[in-house]
């Protein structure tokens, strides 16, 4: 393996005039998934706290260069960028239409001026997206910012995310290339450090390889309106529970692609069923929305309630699916305990410290949940199915005194790491811009 070195210029790489530029790609800020939605949040909200940070560029599938005006009291220049993985190649936004730009010198494509100006690509993947997992067209959407950047000679920083798993060879051999031509990059737990370090290849410079955990336990909690937060202050005095059901993984194709133990919606009914009888108020979680029915939590949570009696449906309440990120955050922190399949709905309740069950369908949870000392609060769906389930959820949710005290002493090291990390990387983007180069393996 050879290395060679990207070069970063400025005006005067010596003396910089003026304050850092970085884009942020694979997490847009208007996601219809509350967990990228909470990536990208925290990575922003961090940069702009940052007086090294002149401007945060993020990109989304939007049109054009728009400015955000959600970020107008802080300094930092926020915009949006639009890209898209699209077949209208003639719109500048189109990916195949800049890889065409940017080949001719730029072309004055908008995306390519803020990326010639960017001192560094900073890519989220969508916290679990760098995989061939969910077909070659979510890949090549994936990999599209950090190959733009690559070409560029911008250096480009993979956040804490999970690496893998890559099924194909195709797939494999462009995360290889991509990864050893990184100037950093994060795994977000120790099961995706290990597969960084072999996609990096033996020959990788471990000072930019790093273990980190996921951004969105910085994620700093929203109230919502009045009428939820009073909704939540009437249920005081009783175990309150929050589940969450992944449209994801509803229906049967789901269950064949991901390999699915059982029938997903009936196990996670079960659950409501025997958490209700146990005693616990539950209130239903969505983290994805959208018009994808293939992707919509809101139609699996009609169905498990669709499913209940109604002296069940007395005991549960569902949240609104209007609530941006940073309010589920608020509304899951005021609950005893936890269940769910998406993984940053979990993560908004071990980073507020409530006691929580995984139900997961890849290695990234048992990873996720072990940076806070409790994997053993995780059950696979692609091997436990049915009554089991409901016993080790109501074993969890039993065991909550005694996981809120192991949160407790755990998720505060966690959340400092969120936030060291992305200073770590201010630091780094600072050095690149004063000096000529920067080393990548390659």
């Amino acid at each position: 393996m050879t290395h060679h070195t990207t070069t970063v210029t400025d005006s005067d790489p010596g003396t910089p005039s003026r304050g850092s530029r970085i884009i942020l790609a694979g997490a847009a800020l208007d996601n219809d998934n509350r967990g990228v939605e909470a990536l990208g949040t925290s990575v922003v909200a961090h940069l702009t706290r940052s007086p090294t940070v002149d401007r945060v560029s993020v990109l989304d599938d939007g049109w054009g260069v728009r400015p955000d005006h959600g970020w107008t009291q802080v300094a930092t220049r926020v915009e949006r960028v639009g890209v898209r993985n699209s077949r209208r190649w003639h719109r500048r936004e189109s990916w195949a239409r800049i890889r065409f730009d940017q080949a001719l010198g730029g072309l004055g494509n908008p995306v390519l001026g803020r990326l010639t100006e960017a001192d560094a690509v900073a890519d989220l993947s969508g916290g679990d997206s760098f995989t061939d997992l969910y077909g070659p067209f979510r890949l090549a959407t994936i990999c599209a910012p950090k190959e733009a950047a690559i070409r560029a000679g911008r250096p480009l920083v993979l956040l804490p995310q999970t690496f893998g798993p890559f099924s194909t060879v195709d797939g494999r051999r462009r995360a290889e290339r991509i990864v050893r031509a990184t100037a950093l990059a994060y795994s977000r737990d120790e099961w995706s450090h290990d597969r960084l370090l072999e996609l990096a290849g033996p020959d990788v410079d471990p000072a930019r390889l790093r273990r980190g955990v996921d951004v969105a336990f910085g994620l700093r909690p929203q109230e919502p309106d009045a009428a939820i937060v009073a909704r939540l202050t009437t249920l005081a005095g009783e175990p309150v529970v929050g589940v969450n059901v992944s449209g994801l993984l509803r229906d049967a194709d789901a269950a064949r692609r991901f390999g699915l133990a059982g029938d997903y919606i009936a196990t996670l009914t079960a659950v409501v069923r025997a958490l209700v009888a146990a005693g616990a108020f539950v209130v239903l979680v969505s983290h994805v929305h959208g018009s994808d029915p293939k992707e919509n939590d809101a139609a699996a949570l009609d169905r498990v309630r669709a499913s209940l009696d109604e002296r069940d449906r007395q005991r549960v309440w569902r949240l609104s699916p209007r609530l941006r990120a940073a309010e589920l955050k608020w509304c899951i922190a005021r609950m005893d305990w936890f269940t769910g399949s998406r993984m940053h709905a979990t993560i908004a309740a071990l980073s507020s410290g409530v006691p929580t069950f995984g139900y997961a369908y890849s290695d990234k949870t048992h990873g996720v949940f072990g940076t806070c000392g409790v994997a053993d609060h995780v059950t696979d769906a692609r091997s436990v199915t049915g009554l089991e389930v409901v016993e080790r959820a109501l074993d969890s949710f039993a065991a909550r005194d005694t996981t809120r005290r192991a949160l407790a002493a755990n998720v505060p090291a966690v959340v400092d790491r969120a936030h060291g990390q992305l200073d770590e990387v201010l630091g780094a983007v600072t050095a690149w811009r004063g000096s000529d180069a920067v080393g990548v393996v390659a």
